[in-house]
């Protein structure tokens, strides 16, 4: 039967949150929201609760644990350097590819790929004709609200709107070049919908089958993660950055470790043949 691990956790922002709406509001950016259930005093209505979407966490893991894969298999005088399908198999979560013979991956390659690969069996991704399922589920970042208390099992009595803010930002025409003597410089002014700091999320982690060393990879990706934790957009202003726990902790990462060390040799020669098999 297969093994399923949960971890809950909570996140606090630290600074403010913002994450788009894939919505085009035009000079506003507002925060992304799903429709939710809210019941009070035995009422039903349904309320836009914002949200941080798991995608977008599961991103900032997948780009940690590639580029820390390669690193552990390259030296120096010769670092691993991929194609553009496996390049986008680590980083972006790959992308199916139409064939109108056999298959370009047979048995061996997808086993491989779940050996010497971890992050990417833990992940999940689209490699040529393939697709490689994922042992890990990332749930959405969740404030911790009364109008979520139902899907959180937090009980609490301030809504999520409490939290809810906006913020402005100016961009200047800088350029040097190119502008008539005459011409006025140009500034654009544009309005960013945050959760402010101390705004609590509940979020949750799952693993689904998972090996002894693709539950350490998991620990090393959140060591990773941890070194900078930011979560939405923004970050290069000042925002996103949270304060992480999960209650039962993380697996210890160093199995991952381990295994990448001991078996770096190994790892590189099956990397480099599944990148001359996928270009």
């Amino acid at each position: 039967m297969m093994t399923v691990e949960r971890f809950t956790g909570t996140y606090e922002a630290k600074t403010p949150i913002s994450h788009g709406s894939d919505e085009d509001f035009g000079m506003e950016q507002r925060l992304r929201t799903i429709e939710m259930a809210v019941r009070d005093d035995g009422e039903v209505y349904h309320e836009e609760i914002p949200v941080i979407s798991g995608n977008s966490l599961r991103g900032q893991l997948r780009d940690l644990l590639a580029e820390d894969f390669l690193n552990e298999i390259s030296t120096e005088e010769d670092p691993v350097e991929l194609g553009d399908s496996l390049s986008n198999a680590f980083w972006a979560g790959g992308s199916l590819e139409r064939t109108s013979g056999p298959g370009r991956l047979n048995r061996r390659m997808l086993n491989g790929i779940r050996e010497y690969i971890p992050s990417l069996s833990l992940l999940g991704t689209a490699l040529a004709d393939q697709m490689l399922e994922s042992r890990l589920n990332v749930g959405m970042l969740t404030p911790i609200a009364a109008e979520t208390s139902a899907y959180t099992g937090r009980e609490v009595d301030y809504s999520v709107f409490e939290f809810v803010d906006e913020t402005f930002y100016t961009r200047m025409d800088d350029r040097t070049g190119g502008r008539q003597e005459d011409e006025d410089t140009q500034q654009m002014r544009y309005k960013v919908q945050i959760l402010t700091p101390g705004t609590r999320f509940d979020h949750w982690l799952a693993l689904e089958g998972a090996t002894d060393v693709e539950r350490a990879c998991l620990g090393r990706a959140f060591e990773l993660f941890n070194a900078s934790p930011h979560v939405g957009g923004q970050k290069s202003v000042g925002h996103g950055r949270v304060r992480f726990d999960y209650e039962s902790g993380l697996p210890d990462s160093e199995p991952y470790v381990r295994f990448l060390r001991d078996n770096r040799d190994e790892i590189r020669e099956f990397v480099e043949e599944l990148d001359e098999t996928t270009r």
